[in-house]
């Protein structure tokens, strides 16, 4: 069997999952890893992911890995969730540069991030202009894999639309609890979770998850072939009635411990396609709000009102798992898994109604 040289940008709290995924792979071989941290700097790949020595050590130097002859680059930094990739000053531009530089070396990608790449044709021609520019100039293909976006929003629902005879109205929603989730720039800052109401601006989150979650809408319209006149981005807040902590800091009464942001596909003036995250950080709040039937705190929906109708329910951190590191495994998983198709793919920008089913091949453990 063929194997393909890989290397990887990023190891941190994700990172570190793909890491493992891609060394435990028979056809996977690591050539390169390249880190942000300065104490990184020189520790053997398998230090990351409890495995042992590899002899590929950390190095902070993009300019020798641009160099470093790979077929694949797995990219995993860490981007703001509010990254714009057409602002070239911000940190999101300067990884969508590095993105176009990896492929016009010759190398595929496949990647987590920037996070607005979920659907590149939804951003607009300008950038499918830049990276089908690099794809060309380098022979090579990119890929944005993940989990919701990635995969639970647009690639399980796709699947599913395989059994259906008529589509009505398709509806995928992301619950989760991020009471224990320790960025606290993200659950404070960008998401307003503890700030009031009345004080939080919700353009920045409006605007990010209108180029991850409306990627999503976007391109499951785009593979049922249905067009769609709009995308619309709703944020909603629940507020907590008594005050208490998180592993972030404290939330008082009367601020954000709730919110729900959907993008809605509109067709006619019909709501045909929705993608949406609830998210809380108390599970008493915003008790009307969807919750699952069977009880656990976090997962995913997906309903499919047609012919067939159905509805389905999928939880990370089954059997008493820890969610957060779940989804960390998912989207390490998927990335690596899907590195053989895209390295055998025709260049261009890719996505999974172009690429043979990426599968748990040689995952069966011993």
């Amino acid at each position: 069997m063929k194997t393909y040289k890989v290397i990887q940008f990023g190891a941190g709290a994700t990172g570190k999952f793909a890491l493992r995924a891609i060394l435990t792979h028979p056809r996977l071989h690591l050539v390169g890893l390249g880190v942000h941290s300065p104490q990184n700097e020189g520790r053997d790949a398998g230090a990351f992911c409890r495995l042992p020595e590899t002899g590929v050590l950390a190095t902070r130097d993009r300019d020798s890995l641009l160099s470093t002859e790979a077929d694949c680059v797995a990219f995993l930094p860490w981007d703001s969730p509010a990254g714009d990739v057409l602002e070239a000053d911000s940190h999101s531009g300067a990884l969508f540069a590095l993105v176009c530089a990896l492929l016009a070396s010759g190398k595929n990608v496949v990647a987590s991030a920037p996070n607005s790449l979920v659907y590149p044709p939804y951003l607009g021609p300008e950038t499918m202009a830049r990276l089908e520019g690099a794809c060309a100039a380098g022979n090579a293909s990119f890929l944005y894999t993940g989990v919701s976006p990635g995969f639970m929003p647009d690639r399980l629902v796709l699947a599913l639309t395989q059994i259906s005879a008529r589509i009505d109205q398709i509806s995928v929603r992301e619950i989760m609890n991020y009471a224990n989730y320790g960025d606290r720039d993200m659950i404070m800052g960008l998401l307003g979770f503890g700030q009031r109401p009345e004080r939080f601006d919700p353009s920045a989150l409006s605007g990010s998850f209108a180029r991850a979650l409306g990627g999503s809408v976007a391109m499951v319209a785009d593979a049922i072939q249905t067009n769609l006149d709009r995308i619309d981005i709703d944020v909603e807040f629940a507020m907590a009635s008594t005050g208490f902590d998180i592993a972030t800091g404290r939330i008082e009464a009367g601020t954000i411990a709730a919110e729900r942001i959907r993008a809605s596909g509109i067709r006619d003036g019909r709501t045909r396609i929705v993608a949406e995250h609830i998210t809380r950080v108390d599970d008493q709040v915003a008790p009307d709000w969807p919750r699952f039937g069977s009880g656990q705190r976090e997962g995913y929906q997906v309903e499919i009102h047609g012919a067939p109708s159905m509805k389905m329910e999928l939880e990370l951190g089954a059997f008493g798992r820890n969610p957060m590191a779940d989804a960390g495994w998912a989207v390490g998983g998927h990335l690596a898994n899907s590195i053989i198709g895209v390295c055998e793919a025709p260049a261009g920008v890719r996505s999974f109604m172009d690429l043979p089913l990426a599968i748990g091949v040689h995952r069966m453990t011993a």
